[in-house]
């Protein structure tokens, strides 16, 4: 898959947020339009977020990034590439609050919901989240 969008959407609904991360940063990078650059610069933190939050195990720096990428990502319209991206925000906003509540834990992060046959307006919580998602490792 060529679309660096899709790809790391899809690492990001595994719980790979490290990957996601590295593969929106990729395409921010090179991206001159600075909608595009905001938009990826806010799931760049946002995936950057979980992954200090889960991996790391470090709440107070991945309160502070979740913040800044989604003060970035509420500056985007409601639909972005294909993507509902009103609804994430929403959730996001709820993980926030449950981080700051000290309750966030993987069942709470939302997908972007792109699973083969899905479209990517399709954004959901994970019931059961994947094992990166429950266990700590490093990358």
């Amino acid at each position: 898959m060529d679309d660096p969008f899709a790809r790391g959407a899809r690492l990001f609904d595994l719980g790979e947020f490290f990957e996601a991360h590295e593969v929106w940063e990729e395409r921010w990078r090179v991206a001159t339009d600075k909608n595009e650059r905001e938009f990826l610069q806010g799931l760049i933190q946002v995936a950057a977020a979980f992954h200090k939050l889960l991996v790391i195990k470090s709440g107070e720096a991945a309160s502070r990034l979740l913040a800044k990428g989604l003060a970035k990502l509420d500056a985007c319209p409601a639909r972005v590439q294909e993507m509902d991206l009103a609804t994430f925000r929403e959730r996001l906003h709820a993980c926030a609050s449950d981080l700051a509540a000290g309750q966030l834990t993987g069942e709470g992060i939302p997908e972007i919901g792109t699973g083969r046959d899905s479209s990517l307006g399709s954004i959901s919580r994970c019931p059961h989240p994947p094992a990166s998602r429950r266990r700590s490792r490093r990358p």
